[in-house]
């Protein structure tokens, strides 16, 4: 397994890493809501990855694995206190997206995890199905821990939604532990959800 630093050149399956990250299993994920009522999500999507304005969705947040010189996964890491939704604000609206996308999400802030400085976030991690159980997860989560502790970071720090029972597993043998959790009924009613729980790792 060979792991590198995301090229704007994978920015369309980036695209779909966030989009199948964020729907995890549900009808709609936060970005149909943001791109609502956008026909083309995934399309959206790679502008937003491409985009000059780099936000949290930016290529050069990922790393890439592949077996066998093909796609078998990806993850996010960055820094989470620094990278902001104002960027994204403004990403956004270069994109003709207007201020209102709040609006539609704003469940998503009632239980938007709060991050401390010095604190790597990770995000949009997923696997293409035939390369489950090969560590793929492991080895990307490895790679951007051994990174941010070179770059002086003091915590990992990731958000799951509160069900997510698999990927909360993957996480905790991975070495991260409870930190809190955000629960609101208006999430529940938007996503399906109970809210969404943070887990930390000191490094």
């Amino acid at each position: 397994m060979n792991i590198r630093p995301a090229k704007i050149e994978d920015a369309e399956f980036i695209a779909w890493a966030i989009l199948e990250s964020t729907r995890a299993g549900k009808e709609i994920g936060l970005f149909d809501m943001i791109f609502s009522p956008a026909s083309d999500v995934n399309k959206a999507l790679e502008n937003l990855v491409t985009n000059e304005i780099k936000t949290v969705c930016h290529y050069s947040n990922f790393l890439i694995a592949e077996i066998d010189g093909n796609l078998a996964g990806t993850l996010c890491g960055y820094d989470g206190y620094r990278i902001s939704w104002d960027k994204m604000s403004e990403a956004l609206e270069t994109m003709g997206c207007q201020g209102d996308y709040k609006e539609r999400i704003s469940a998503y802030f009632l239980c938007e995890p709060s991050v401390e400085k010095n604190t790597i976030v990770l995000n949009f991690m997923i696997t293409k199905d035939k390369y489950r159980g090969l560590g793929v997860v492991k080895g990307l989560v490895k790679k951007v821990l051994l990174t941010a502790r070179l770059k002086g970071f003091r915590k990992a720090q990731t958000g799951i939604e509160i069900g997510s029972i698999e990927t909360q597993l993957s996480y905790e043998k991975m070495g991260f532990s409870f930190k809190e959790e955000k629960k609101s009924d208006y999430y529940l009613q938007e996503f399906g959800r109970a809210g969404i729980s943070s887990f930390v790792m000191e490094l």
